[in-house]
């Protein structure tokens, strides 16, 4: 049926906006606003519904939306790189701004020069996906995420990890040929399509439904994710909300079934918005600070901890928080005595969805090998049946599942 103009939902001015950017999805007209007699309410169709009764609309997905930094122009992107990496790593990095077809050797010169930090090893898978899939990250196609390893609250380590940008996987989508993005989605799921999806309704989240379309052979494609309604999302001051983390979720799920053959494995997604954070992960049992193998560098001595190592885009700070919610920062020993304690907001809210996935972890995810042991221990660890693991991993049937069983387990941890 045609898309009805719904109190609490949509009007009639949000109805004439979607004309703007939509088209017919059976013919590819423009669409216009018609009004129901019977029903009295304004609704949106094909500008010949009168004759064709062409009921679904579509969104060709646009340049910037499969292209992403790329579709700019050179003098735009250098503004955005000299803001980011300052003049001296732009002037050398300039010779592969817009470049998608990197040489290994290239992927790996721009991943040192712009995660000068990340370990060989992380490097090195960052620098085959990026070969290997045509990437480029002076594009934001792929990132290098450090991870903080601790143990009884102390910070001992620091691990990384390489995940995509959603205009990545967009892009990749896009190389087999235009898509479309269909019915005025993305979009929030009323109660009624969750029931008649999932069986159930979950008041506690924010699920997303996105559905997608291949115009050359008509075959589409649906995905749904979900966000907790009472977790803020990190990024909300970069314009980061729940519905676009649970946007991310639905879409990523829509682009791999719409174009199974084109997605790289085991690779995070992630909005661009929250790349810049600093995760807390991976609790581990620790020896006591009094310890021989306790760290005791970055040590604060009027507290008794360690400082965990803080990162926001190219500063690297040290801090610890304090009971009452504030930071205790680590100061130039050469001017500030070790004891002094210096207070900031918190630079570090809320995990994103992707990394917190790995913060509530009760065993070792590499021991959960099938899907049947991912069942037996979400049963143990959250007490869920199998039915509420597949709506916690946001698909409709076992089938849908693409991740592997401790990919899984990771996920449903973050939420539970």
């Amino acid at each position: 049926m045609p898309i009805y103009e719904e109190e609490g939902r949509l009007t009639k001015e949000d109805l004439l906006e979607l004309t703007k950017r939509n088209q017919c999805k059976e013919c590819g007209q423009r669409l216009d606003v018609f009004l129901d007699l019977d029903a009295h309410k304004a609704f949106l169709a094909c500008t010949d519904w009168h004759r064709s009764h062409h009921e679904g609309i579509e969104r060709p997905a646009s340049r910037y939306d499969m292209e992403g930094l790329a579709s700019l122009n050179i003098p735009t992107r250098r503004e955005i790189m000299n803001r980011e990496y300052g003049q001296a790593k732009t002037k050398a990095l300039d010779k592969y701004m817009g470049v998608v077809s990197l040489t290994k050797p290239q992927a790996k010169e721009i991943l040192v020069a712009v995660f000068p930090e990340a370990p060989e090893s992380e490097i090195t898978r960052a620098m085959i996906l990026c070969a290997n899939y045509g990437l480029n990250p002076l594009m934001k196609h792929v990132f290098l995420i450090p991870f903080n390893r601790k143990k009884n609250g102390v910070v001992v380590g620091t691990d990384w990890v390489t995940v995509l940008g959603i205009k990545a996987k967009r892009l990749l989508a896009s190389r087999r040929g235009p898509y479309s993005y269909i019915e005025g989605t993305p979009r929030v799921m009323t109660k009624e399509e969750q029931i008649k999806t999932f069986g159930q309704y979950e008041p506690d989240k924010l699920w997303v439904i996105t559905k997608g379309k291949d115009p050359a052979t008509g075959a589409e494609a649906v995905g749904h994710g979900f966000w907790p309604k009472n977790k803020e999302p990190y990024g909300t001051d970069k314009g980061n909300t729940a519905f676009n983390m649970a946007t991310i979720r639905s879409e990523s799920q829509m682009v791999d079934r719409l174009r199974p053959g084109e997605m790289p494995e085991g690779i995070d997604v992630v909005p661009e918005e929250v790349i810049d954070a600093q995760f807390t992960v991976k609790e581990e049992p620790a020896p006591s600070p009094e310890s021989e193998e306790a760290p005791k560098e970055h040590w604060c001595e009027e507290h008794n901890c360690q400082y965990e190592r803080k990162v926001r885009g190219t500063s690297v700070w040290y801090a610890h928080k304090l009971p009452d919610g504030k930071w205790c920062n680590e100061k130039d020993k050469a001017k500030v005595s070790k004891n002094e304690v210096a207070t900031q907001p918190e630079p570090s809210p809320e995990p994103t969805e992707s990394t917190a996935e790995l913060k509530k972890v009760a065993r070792d995810p590499s021991t959960i090998k099938t899907l049947n042991d991912l069942y037996k221990v979400c049963n143990a660890d959250f007490n869920l049946q199998p039915d509420q693991v597949i709506a916690d991993l946001g698909v409709s049937t076992q089938s849908d599942i693409s991740d592997t069983p401790s990919d899984c387990y990771l996920k449903i941890a973050a939420v539970r």
